[in-house]
């Protein structure tokens, strides 16, 4: 997520096409889509293109919850299959819990009833995490943390 700073580098996020035992997805043909629309994007100048899936910006803590705001959400942001999973949000221990996240506009808000005052909050933050946040145009939020 780093050398996105960079020029000329795009990104293909596999979480949802690929397998966390192989790094080689077997699915070619959408990571290969998803390659080709940040290029035509970023490198062709098509515009009114979403060329990736939500892409973590900034937080807020606001009373007990973290409100997270992201790029490339396209027309909206969707929970794939039923209720976004695979949230979880720490404290000033920076304990990790299961977290309840939920989208609130072009935002989403993560809390959870035993952490009281959070600090952090992470996304597919494992191995085998099962993505659930999409934009409405079907890419995949990439994983991300909110600390350091």
């Amino acid at each position: 997520m780093k050398t996105l700073s960079m020029k000329n580098v795009g990104i293909a996020v596999t979480l949802d096409v690929g397998d966390f035992k192989n790094i080689h997805p077997e699915n070619k043909k959408d990571v290969g889509e998803r390659l080709a629309l940040w290029a035509l994007a970023k490198d062709y100048g098509r515009k009114n293109l979403v060329c990736c899936g939500p892409i973590y910006q900034d937080m807020k803590i606001e009373s007990g919850k973290i409100r997270l705001s992201f790029d490339h959400i396209g027309t909206g942001l969707v929970a794939k299959n039923g209720d976004l999973a695979n949230f979880v949000i720490a404290g000033d221990d920076k304990k990790f819990v299961p977290a309840k996240a939920v989208i609130e506009n072009r935002t989403i808000v993560v809390s959870s009833d035993t952490v009281a005052k959070p600090v952090a909050v992470r996304y597919a933050f494992d191995n085998a995490g099962v993505p659930s946040l999409f934009n409405k145009e079907g890419l995949p939020a990439s994983s991300f943390r909110t600390d350091d």
